[in-house]
């Protein structure tokens, strides 16, 4: 049963697992705690802490651990907003919703907020970014890696743009970790959000790295977890998990990343010679592009119907981002990047994992040709 859904989440890895379990069995104390067995807990999470800000090349004061990666594009977003309420936030119409609705409910309050446009490879327009640009904006927060048509922007471009101006820059890079190592310092930016589960990781685990601590300010209050940036118990357990899943993720690459594109191109190619009309959305094979993400439009067909049929032949795909599944609009992002009409409303999310197989997609595209045939 081909589960083509990996953007959505991912299966956590088994060492992962065994992590999250041992260390909820065996450090059970409240790291806050000033005796022994709190103590305990305090110098694992410290070391954690200090293991998986190595492996993304930034300091451990750096890493404030958060529930999700929504919640560290709130903090970020949110956060510079109250430090700088007057001020502009500029981000794009590709963005997850996470950090695109955070955006509008700011400027519903009064936020100045600027809204990019992006080309219908889904890449942000950076003369519109240098044009928004004002001595007064503090913050440009934008998407790396696409989550619905799998775009990498062109950071060189952005930073290059911004780096002139006293604005901070927020990258989302949510569904990087499996496809690329991160290196906070080496990339020169301000903050970046990370989630755990879509690396193999749990749930309930997301990680937001800023550069600057006192550039924002906290959301949660309460006590002073995470250099008073978000209160509340840590997730110990769950942080010991996500540095296990992101040692694999970075163990293994280059086979993720050779295995997807693999299959990308095996996928589009079984496609071509189905005579199915499709359309394939956003960046094409040879763009930039996350190795694993594909959004195909079928021609004349409804997304939603091509889901739950896909669904009974045992087949799991999406239609979009997972966090906006209940909407039966087309996706604001293909909205954004222009998908013909003909395309848009019959146009599903493919996104590939470790365990799946030519044989999985030979499965699909024959599952296609059946559905198709007898709509």
């Amino acid at each position: 049963m081909p589960y083509f859904d990996t953007a959505a989440t991912t299966k956590i890895h088994p060492k992962a697992l065994q992590a999250l379990h041992d260390t909820m069995r065996d450090v059970y104390g409240n790291p806050s705690s000033l005796h022994h067995v709190g103590i305990e807990a305090r110098k694992l999470m410290n070391q954690t802490k200090a293991q998986i800000a190595a492996l993304l090349g930034c300091d451990k004061r750096q890493l404030i651990m958060t529930g999700s990666g929504t919640e560290a594009n709130n903090l970020a977003i949110q956060g510079v907003y109250q430090k700088h309420p007057e001020k502009r936030l500029i981000t794009s119409r590709v963005e997850h919703h996470a950090s695109l609705n955070t955006m509008r409910y700011l400027q519903s309050k009064g936020a100045d907020v600027v809204i990019l446009p992006a080309d219908e490879k889904g890449r942000i327009d950076i003369a519109a970014l240098s044009e928004a640009l004002t001595v007064d904006t503090s913050l440009v927060s934008i998407i790396y890696g696409n989550n619905e048509v799998g775009t990498l922007q062109d950071l060189e471009a952005i930073i290059n743009t911004v780096k002139n101006s006293a604005a901070l820059i927020h990258l989302d890079m949510v569904q990087v970790p499996l496809h690329q190592a991160i290196d906070f310092n080496q990339l020169k930016v301000d903050f970046i959000s990370l989630s755990a589960h879509k690396f193999h990781g749990p749930r309930g685990v997301g990680i937001l790295i800023a550069n600057d601590l006192a550039s924002f300010d906290r959301l949660i209050h309460g006590g002073k977890q995470e250099y008073e940036k978000r209160s509340g118990t840590e997730n110990l357990a769950g942080l010991v998990a996500t540095k296990v899943a992101l040692e694999e993720a970075y163990k293994n690459h280059t086979d993720n990343v050779n295995h997807s594109q693999s299959l990308s191109e095996y996928f589009i190619q079984k496609l071509n010679d189905s005579g199915i009309e499709y359309s394939l959305n956003g960046p094409q094979l040879n763009d930039p592009r996350l190795p694993n993400i594909l959004n195909i439009g079928f021609k004349d067909l409804d997304a939603q119907w091509l889901s739950f049929e896909l669904n009974q032949h045992g087949i799991y795909v999406s239609l979009g981002s997972a966090c906006d599944s209940s909407n039966i609009e087309p996706s604001h992002v293909l909205k954004a990047i222009h998908v013909p009409e003909a395309y848009i409303h019959g146009s599903l999310r493919f996104s590939f994992g470790a365990e799946n197989t030519k044989e999985d997609i030979d499965m699909t595209i024959d599952a296609l040709k059946t559905i198709i045939e007898d709509a």
